[in-house]
């Protein structure tokens, strides 16, 4: 295990549902972002000292921002989330100034602009009609010079659907099916939950993100690293100029 996992807090909030036990694979989730972060950073040229203001969005309950916490103790947090307890652990816990999240993104006001913004899992969940919107809105929260991480669903996550092995919380075969049709024909499908109409389980193909972010002129490709996050989803890191 990586040194940086030494010091970081354990402290774990109860209310914490990426916790599900297992207190290894809960802070290797952690050191994989930090490792993706690195690699990043390194392709951009950075070093800590380049890295003053950071944010996390969504923020859960610090799963990754604890392992930064550790690895920038210089730097200036910000926690942001739709989960209001889960802003508050992270500001108590962590010192991270906490932003609530609201469903209208252009609504949710940053007092800082950033050097690092780590999207753990957000586009994820969205629709294809959000993913230009929050592109553009986490762009606009970057300095010149800072890097945009964010991760998707692509053909591993495919793969766990068509075998079985993971459904991801989708409730019929129906949304399963449609949503790898999709997949297999546009390189994006989405399905969303039972209980919402603008949340659910999104797959995307590495060709279809970069061609989104083409349309950037203004944010320059860094990296697109299949499973590069816990060794599941994709990692897309790029740089405003």
């Amino acid at each position: 295990m990586n040194e940086t996992v030494n010091s970081v807090i354990q402290e774990i909030s109860e209310l914490d549902d990426m916790y599900q036990g297992n207190s290894d694979h809960y802070f290797h989730v952690g050191q994989s972002a930090l490792d993706c972060i690195r690699s990043a950073m390194h392709l951009a040229g950075k070093d800590n000292l380049h890295i003053k203001k950071i944010l996390d969005f969504p923020c859960g309950y610090g799963r990754v921002l604890r392992v930064m916490k550790a690895t920038f103790p210089d730097s200036e947090f910000t926690a942001c989330d739709l989960e209001r307890d889960g802003v508050d652990f992270c500001n108590k816990i962590f010192g991270a100034t906490p932003v609530y999240s609201d469903k209208n993104i252009e609504d949710v006001k940053f007092q800082d602009t950033y050097d690092l913004i780590w999207v753990g899992s957000l586009f994820t969940h969205l629709a294809k009609d959000q993913w230009p919107r929050f592109i553009k809105f986490f762009k606009q929260q970057l300095n010149s010079g800072g890097i945009l991480i964010f991760t998707t669903q692509g053909r591993y996550s495919a793969s766990l659907l068509r075998s079985g092995e993971s459904a991801y919380g989708l409730e019929t075969e129906d949304k399963i099916k449609s949503l790898l049709d999709n997949y297999d024909n546009e390189g994006f499908g989405y399905s969303s939950y039972f209980h919402s109409d603008d949340y659910g389980i999104s797959l995307s193909s590495p060709s279809y993100v970069i061609k989104l972010l083409e349309q950037e002129d203004d944010l320059r490709l860094l990296m697109c690293l299949e499973q590069g996050w816990d060794s599941h989803q994709d990692v897309i890191a790029c740089i405003k100029d």
